[in-house]
C-alpha cells in the first residue's frame, strides 16, 4: 500500500487541488510539487504525559525569558517587530 504521493499541482484533480489549497491556506502554482504522506499516528498521550509536557514547556519558556532579560525593552520590541515583518513578508 502506498504511503507517499508526489505530484505536480497541475496534475491534481479539482477536488484534490482544492483540498491541498485549503490545508495550506493558499493557492498552489501549477509548477509546484505537492507531497502527501500517510503514516500511523503515535499513540495518544495520557493526562500525566500532557501535564509533564506542559510543565517542561513552561520551564523552557521561563529559561528563554531569563536568558533575554538583559535585552532592553525597546530593543526587544524592535526585534519582535522585525520578526513579525519577516513572517508577514514570507506569506505574501
Amino acid at each position: 500500500m502506498q504511503t507517499i504521493s508526489v505530484r505536480r499541482a497541475n496534475e491534481l484533480g479539482n477536488a484534490a487541488r482544492s483540498a491541498v489549497e485549503s490545508l495550506l491556506g493558499r493557492k498552489v502554482a501549477d509548477e509546484e510539487q505537492v507531497t502527501v504522506m500517510a503514516f500511523p499516528a503515535a499513540p495518544a498521550e495520557g493526562e500525566p504525559d500532557r501535564q509533564k509536557a506542559a510543565q517542561d514547556l513552561i520551564e523552557d519558556l521561563d529559561n528563554l525569558a531569563a536568558s533575554a532579560s538583559h535585552v532592553p525593552d525597546k530593543e526587544m520590541e524592535a526585534l519582535i517587530d522585525e520578526a513579525i515583518q519577516h513572517v508577514r513578508h514570507r506569506r505574501s
